[in-house]
């Protein structure tokens, strides 16, 4: 079936190209009338502008392309709502695809965002850590949830230091001496942060405790298969700080399989506080961290710089707070 164009429009109107494009686009002198017959008979007809012509010559699109590592993760889950609901604000569309922190899916996703003209690009990075690689974009872009130490770029994060610090000292405050922390072997700045959050709550308490720390590497489906190897090799620990409520429910799970009781005998704290985290049982206690914020900001701020604002402020950063619940 044959494309329905402005002038297929025009010709059933019997009015000029121009003056349907002028009223399908809002611009020009046309009669209100007029120009609601055109948008009711565009419709009727099945008609809608052709996104490449337009970006072929240099007109912006309405269209944010989203860049994230894991659209299963119920963090993300949250932070994409935020970004949906102040894109709608503004009249731009998102564009998602999923990375699955795989590098050359993140180069393949960003250079297919780019061929559809996207106006601009929302990134969760797979490593904060190569500037270079951002800075090869074509178009504006805002970095979210990650942090690089070089490069001058507009980012949207959390304080992952201070909350890998209230997740440990939370569970030092309860008493408990051998915590464990499990991670993704990510080179990110959550990662990173978490991880030095949780050694300077270690130190603040005693060097000996710092000396002890343990950095359990594993993915969130493998967490519960690493603990049970974890606790085989080196014993149990008394608790557990999860890089995320994933981990954290996967260790739950594991501990419980072993007839093992949360608090009791291990307690455990996660990171991100998503929703279904107060339903487990027993109820989880989290750093929790206002998503949505992070995706209407970091549209908020995509979209001035699209229509070619200059942002003198680079750095939006979030201050966690901790959820106390029964888990520790």
């Amino acid at each position: 079936m044959a494309r329905v164009t402005i002038k297929d429009v025009a010709v059933s109107l019997g009015l000029s190209a121009s003056t349907v494009s002028r009223a399908l686009n809002d611009k020009g002198d046309v009669d209100p009338k007029t120009r609601r017959k055109v948008k009711e008979k565009a419709l009727e007809l099945g008609y809608f502008p052709n996104m490449v012509a337009k970006a072929l010559k240099g007109k912006a699109l309405g269209l944010l392309g989203v860049v994230i590592d894991d659209n299963a993760n119920p963090f993300y889950a949250e932070v994409v709502k935020g970004m949906e609901r102040q894109a709608r604000e503004y009249g731009f569309h998102l564009l998602l695809v999923n990375t699955s922190a795989d590098y050359e899916e993140q180069v393949f996703a960003v250079d297919f965002l780019q061929s559809k003209g996207v106006d601009g690009i929302l990134i969760a990075p797979v490593d904060d850590t190569k500037p270079y690689e951002m800075e090869a974009l074509r178009v504006p872009f805002v970095v979210v949830g990650r942090h690089f130490e070089e490069g001058d770029f507009v980012e949207v994060y959390n304080d992952e230091v201070l909350g890998g610090y209230l997740a440990t000292k939370r569970l030092l405050d309860g008493g408990r001496r051998n915590i464990v922390t499990i991670q993704p072997a990510m080179n990110i700045y959550p990662t990173r942060g978490r991880s030095e959050g949780y050694r300077k709550a270690l130190m603040e308490f005693s060097a000996e405790l710092y000396s002890q720390s343990r950095e359990l590497k594993s993915s969130p489906e493998q967490a519960g298969n690493s603990l049970k190897e974890y606790i085989k090799t080196q014993g149990l620990p008394d608790a557990i700080f999860a890089y995320n409520d994933m981990y954290a429910l996967e260790a739950i799970t594991c501990l419980k399989g072993r007839k093992l009781r949360v608090p009791e005998d291990v307690a455990v704290v996660g990171y991100d506080d998503i929703p279904y985290s107060v339903y487990v049982h027993p109820a989880l206690t989290s750093v929790a961290l206002d998503k949505e914020w992070m995706g209407k900001t970091s549209v908020e701020l995509l979209v001035r710089m699209v229509q070619g604002e200059e942002l003198k402020k680079k750095k939006y950063i979030q201050k966690p707070v901790l959820r106390v619940r029964d888990s520790g």
